[in-house]
C-alpha cells in the first residue's frame, strides 16, 4: 500500500487513467469469458455475425491491455527515476554530520539496492494491478453466475487469503531481515575495495576478513534470501491448489447439493481456470512488492531533508569587501555513540582577516580537522557566535557562508569537471597558467573544462585538487596538511612561492601543517591542543625549532 500511496501522491491523475485503463480492460477480459458462454457455447445468431462480434472483443482487449500494460510500466519507471534523481539531491542537501553517522556503507546501500528493489517492484506491479482488476471483475462476474455458489467459494477463497497472508508476514519479515544485512555486506564490499593493498600484502588477514566478515554476512543474507522464497513458493502452491479446489468444491455443491445446473457450474469452473493464472501472478508479484515497500522503508529511515527542486539556498551575498572572519566562544560537541567518548572542541576564539595566511598545528586527535569543518560550516556551531565583518551570522546565512570557502581536505574528492566562480566554465588560459605553476601541464590532458586523465601519484592528485580550488576564486582557502605527499622540492616551492602568490591576490589562507621549518611564511600560527586554539609566536617557535635541529645534529 506504501508503494501504490507513493504513486499516487506523485502521479495521481496518471496513476487514476492507468486504474481506468486496467478496470477496462479487466471488464474486457471478463466480458470475453461471458460472451464465449453465452453466445458461442448456445448460439443464437449466425456463426459469422458472432465470430465478428467476437473477434472486436479480442481487439478491444488488446489495445486497452496493451495501452495500460504500457501506461504502467511507463509510470512505474517514472517513479524510479524520480526517486533516484530526489534521493541524491536529498542526500546533497544533507548537512554532513548526518552525512558521517549514517555512514557510507548504508547510503550506498540505498543507492544501488534499494533502488533496484523499487525497480523490481514497478516493474512488476502493471500486473499485479491487473490481475488484482481483473480478478476483482471476474468474482463480481462469479457472483452474477450464482449466488450459492459464489457465497461458498467467497469463503474457501477467505480462508486461502487467510493462510496466504500469515505466509506473506513470514515472507515480509524474511526479506527485511535480509535488507538489514545488505548494510553490513555493503561494509565488507567496501572494505575489500579499499583495504585491497593490505590485504594483498597479509594474506592471514585477508583470510581472516573472507572467513570471520564476509562469509558469515553473506550466508546470514543466504539464509534469509532462501527462506523468504520458500514462505512465497509455499504461498504460490497453497494458492494453486486451493484454486483448484474450489473447482471440485463447486462441482460437489452443484450435482451433490443442487445448488446449480450442470451449465452453471461449468461456466463457473472455466471462468475460474481463466482467473487462476492472473490470480497466481499476482502472488508471483509479492515478494518483489514486499522488496520494494522494505526498501521504501529503508529509504525513508535515512531521515535526510525534504527535496528541494533548485539549489538556490543563498539569501544573501558575503563574499563581498570583506575584513574579517571571527568566532567568538564557538563549541561544538560530537553526537554520543556506542562505545565512543563525546569529543568536544571549544570555546574557539580566533579572527581571520582578509589576505593573510595563518598556519594551524596541532598533534594527531587535538581538532584540527574538526575545527576546518566548522569553519567552512560543514558542522554548525552549537554554541558561541560567527560574525562576518562584524555582524553575527544566523543559520539561514550558513549556505552563503560555505560559498566563502574552497578547500582541500586530506581526504578529498577530485572532480573531472573544473569550475570557474560561481560554477561558470573557467578561462582555459586560467587553466594552463596554474597547471605550469603546478608542474602537471605535461602529466595532465583538460578538454572542455573535464581533467581527461586523473591517474596520478597521491601528491599530483592534491595539486589538481589545489587547481579547482584555485579555480572557483573564493576569498579563504582552507588546505588541509596539502604539502604532507609533495616531494621535498615541490614542497617548498609551495610554501615560498604558491602561498604568496595566493595572498598578492587578496586570497586568505589557512593552512593545517606540520612543516615547521616554513613557519616564517606564516601572518601568524595557531595551534590546536585538546580542542582549544592558542595562538603563538611563530617566530619564536621557528627559533626553538633551529636550535633543536642543530643540537641534534
Amino acid at each position: 500500500m506504501t508503494l501504490l500511496r507513493l504513486l499516487f501522491n506523485r502521479f495521481r491523475w496518471a496513476l487514476l487513467s492507468v486504474l481506468a485503463l486496467s478496470i477496462a480492460s479487466a471488464g474486457l477480459s471478463v466480458g470475453v469469458i461471458a460472451f464465449t458462454n453465452e453466445r458461442m457455447l448456445h448460439p443464437q445468431n449466425e456463426l459469422s455475425s458472432t465470430l465478428m462480434l467476437f473477434g472486436g472483443l479480442l481487439a478491444a482487449v488488446f489495445v486497452i491491455g496493451t495501452a495500460s500494460q504500457i501506461c504502467m510500466t511507463t509510470l512505474g519507471h517514472r517513479l524510479v527515476y524520480q526517486l533516484r534523481r530526489t534521493l541524491v539531491k536529498r542526500i546533497l542537501d544533507t548537512d554532513l554530520e548526518r552525512l558521517e553517522r549514517l555512514g557510507p556503507p548504508r547510503l550506498l546501500a540505498s543507492l544501488n539496492s534499494d533502488t533496484s528493489h523499487l525497480t523490481s517492484a514497478f516493474i512488476s506491479l502493471p500486473s499485479a494491478v491487473y490481475g488484482l482488476v481483473l480478478n476483482l471483475g471476474g468474482f463480481a462476474y462469479l457472483a452474477w453466475l450464482s449466488q450459492p455458489l459464489f457465497v461458498a467459494t467467497a469463503g474457501w477463497m477467505l480462508l486461502t487469503v487467510m493462510v496466504g497472508w500469515l505466509l506473506m508476514r513470514q515472507t515480509h519479515a524474511r526479506i527485511d531481515a535480509a535488507r538489514t544485512i545488505e548494510d553490513s555486506l555493503y561494509e565488507d564490499y567496501q572494505a575489500a575495495l579499499l583495504g585491497r593493498k593490505e590485504l594483498a600484502l597479509n594474506r592471514q588477514r585477508a583470510e581472516r576478513f573472507y572467513r570471520d566478515e564476509f562469509e558469515p554476512h553473506a550466508a546470514a543474507s543466504r539464509d534469509r534470501e532462501t527462506a523468504a522464497d520458500i514462505f512465497n513458493g509455499f504461498n504460490e502452491n497453497w494458492a494453486n491448489m486451493m484454486i483448484l479446489g474450489s473447482i471440485g468444491l463447486v462441482f460437489f455443491l452443484a450435482h451433490g447439493a443442487g445448488w446449480a445446473d450442470h451449465a452453471v457450474a461449468t461456466t463457473y469452473s472455466l471462468t475460474i481456470l481463466f482467473l487462476r493464472t492472473s490470480l497466481t501472478g499476482l502472488i508471483a508479484a509479492i515478494p518483489s512488492l514486499i522488496g520494494g515497500s522494505v526498501a521504501l522503508d529503508k529509504l525513508n529511515s535515512l531521515q535526510l531533508p525534504e527535496y528541494r527542486p533548485d539549489f538556490s539556498d543563498l539569501p544573501r551575498n558575503l563574499t563581498s569587501n570583506w575584513q574579517a572572519l571571527t568566532f567568538q566562544g564557538v563549541r561544538y560537541r560530537y553526537p554520543e555513540t556506542e562505545g565512543s567518548n563525546r569529543f568536544e572542541v571549544g570555546p574557539l576564539d580566533l579572527t581571520l582577516k582578509a589576505g593573510e595566511i595563518v598556519f594551524l598545528i596541532g598533534g594527531n586527535g587535538s581538532g584540527k580537522t574538526t575545527f576546518t569543518r566548522l569553519l567552512t560550516g560543514l558542522y554548525p556551531a552549537q554554541a558561541g557566535t560567527i560574525l562576518w565583518n562584524g555582524s553575527a551570522l544566523t543559520e539561514p546565512d550558513r549556505p552563503a557562508y560555505r560559498r566563502l570557502f574552497s578547500t582541500v581536505f586530506s581526504d578529498f574528492h577530485l572532480f573531472h569537471r573544473l569550475l570557474g566562480p560561481d560554477g561558470s566554465d573557467p578561462a582555459p588560459e586560467e587553466i594552463a597558467y596554474w597547471l605550469e605553476r603546478l608542474e602537471l601541464t605535461h602529466k595532465v590532458k583538460v578538454g572542455d573544462g573535464r581533467l581527461q586523465d586523473s591517474r596520478l601519484s597521491q601528491g599530483q592528485r592534491k595539486r589538481l585538487a589545489l587547481l579547482a580550488a584555485i579555480l572557483e576564486d573564493r576569498p579563504v582557502m582552507v588546505l588541509d596538511e596539502w604539502a604532507a605527499d609533495q616531494d621535498p622540492g615541490y614542497r617548498r616551492r609551495f610554501y615560498t612561492e604558491l602561498l604568496p602568490l595566493l595572498k598578492a591576490q587578496g586570497k586568505t589562507v589557512l593552512a593545517v601543517t606540520h612543516d615547521e621549518h616554513y613557519f616564517d611564511v606564516a601572518d601568524r600560527v595557531v595551534k590546536m591542543d585538546e580542542g582549544r586554539l592558542l595562538e603563538i609566536d611563530s617566530h619564536r617557535l621557528r627559533t626553538e625549532s633551529t636550535c633543536v635541529s642543530q643540537l641534534v645534529q
